[in-house]
């Protein structure tokens, strides 16, 4: 049964990039990486803010496809690497992690990163805010949580603390 980790931060901390990185240290292991981003409902079924598609909410994402699919890999590979703004929202996700990490980033940092994202068109800065605001209310890991990495997405991430926070 393949161990499980579970990445989350709000949008542009390098969840992707710590992702592929895990990924890179473990070659000869069978990792399958596994996005939020690829669990979302229809467009059409999306909830809205401002008259506009709102990502930010947990309403948005499958979250039961999201889970099913993390126990199915689980058989397949030795590591499932979950990756999202809100993997830490539902405990039925969550409570599947053997590890958890979260990253943190600067408000500037944030900012900066997202001018140079084009992946959702030119988003209103009214837009680019309410990500901010609501990765603190759906995307933070749970008070109760134990044992998870918090660490900074400023820089380049520092392989030696993570390499030894998975082998613990």
């Amino acid at each position: 049964m393949g161990k499980v980790i579970g990445i989350g931060g709000v949008s542009r901390a390098g969840k992707t990039s710590l992702a592929q990185r895990i990924s890179d240290w473990l070659p000869n292991q069978k990792v399958k990486i596994l996005h939020q981003d690829d669990y979302v409902i229809p467009k059409s079924k999306m909830p809205l803010v401002r008259g506009q598609i709102d990502w930010e909410n947990p309403d948005s994402l499958d979250f039961a496809s999201f889970r099913e699919e993390i126990l199915k890999v689980q058989k397949e590979y030795d590591y499932i690497i979950a990756e999202g703004l809100m993997v830490y929202w539902n405990p039925e996700v969550y409570q599947l992690f053997d590890k958890s990490i979260f990253i943190e980033i600067s408000k500037e940092t944030f900012l900066n990163r997202k001018t140079l994202d084009f992946r959702w068109e030119n988003e209103p800065d009214w837009y680019i805010e309410h990500i901010w605001n609501n990765h603190f209310v759906y995307g933070r890991t749970p008070e109760n949580m134990r044992d998870v990495l918090c660490m900074s997405g400023e820089n380049q991430f520092i392989s030696d603390i993570v390499k030894h926070y998975l082998e613990d």
